[in-house]
């Protein structure tokens, strides 16, 4: 293992933490008391974005190589403010889903519009195009945490699936 293999340990370990709390809430999806179609979709697009950073890590992880400390630590920043995000974004046992999705939206939505800001650090040599949707995802998502619109929600999880849909094989280690 080179020391580039074992500095992308803990970042990748971070992910898998959180990905295993929003797995452990897929059982919710199960449980018709507790359905809530705005945290049904947002648990799936929070389980693809966890799993797509996790394959786009690989790009980080040559780099890492010739990192100093505190560069190695702007790379925890994104899978740090993912587990945050989703730890905000999973209910307590007992909570009931709805009252705990609307009342943690503006916290959870921040987190994720602070989570897709932090991929401004690095360099994935994306086109300005990319940019620019970045930059609008984030005012949008802090829109919608503030405002606690549900339909705000759908038209999210709407433009997640498109751009899932234009990046599925475009994607290429």
């Amino acid at each position: 293992m080179d020391s580039s293999e074992y500095l992308a340990f803990v970042p990748l370990l971070i992910y898998g933490i959180a990905l295993a709390d929003l797995f452990g809430e897929w059982k919710r999806l199960f449980d018709k008391t507790q359905w809530f179609l705005p945290y049904i979709l947002l648990t799936v697009v929070f389980t693809e974005v966890a799993v797509y950073n996790v394959f786009i890590y690989l790009k980080l992880v040559n780099q890492m190589a010739d990192l100093n400390y505190i560069n190695y630590l702007v790379t925890l920043l994104p899978p740090f403010l993912f587990m945050l995000l989703v730890n905000s974004f999973t209910p307590d046992k007992g909570d009931i889903t709805k009252d705990y999705f609307l009342k943690n939206m503006p916290i959870f939505m921040g987190l994720l519009a602070a989570f897709i800001a932090s991929h401004f650090l690095f360099n994935f040599e994306e086109n300005p195009l990319t940019i620019v949707g970045r930059v609008a995802s984030i005012v949008f998502i802090i829109i919608t945490g503030l405002s606690r619109k549900i339909w705000m929600v759908y038209l999210a999880s709407f433009f997640w699936l498109v751009l899932l849909l234009t990046r599925i094989d475009q994607i290429v280690i």
